[in-house]
């Protein structure tokens, strides 16, 4: 099988020196905290289709406009942060309970 490089729009001279892409290292910043999980059904608010893959790291605190990974009737589900529940005084203990990580990459299937 050839191996090919493509490009969108007009070629630069950066694509002669083209390489191939290792995708630990681009996707996996803390080996350790990094897991793997699949979407089970649609969230088209957050981009998110069934049988997405989700790449979930629970080493990062959350942001504003992050989506996390919460525990929520014995089940892992998604939730965008919004400001107030970052910098609610009163939220950090129960966030801590139901935490389990941030999305920081959706694979999501072409075909």
């Amino acid at each position: 099988m050839g191996r090919f490089n493509t490009t969108t729009g007009f070629p630069t001279p950066a694509a002669e020196k083209a390489h191939s892409l290792d995708l630990n290292e681009l996707i996996i910043y803390n080996r350790a905290s990094t897991y793997f999980l699949r979407a089970s059904g649609d969230c088209l608010k957050l981009g998110i289709c069934n049988g997405d893959i989700l790449v979930i790291d629970r080493s990062l605190n959350p942001c504003d406009g992050d989506i996390a990974v919460v525990v929520k009737d014995d089940s892992l589900q998604l939730k965008e942060i919004i400001p107030s529940e970052v910098i609610h005084p009163n939220f950090s203990d129960e966030w801590q309970e139901r935490f389990f990580g941030i999305v920081t990459w959706v694979i999501h299937k072409a075909k």
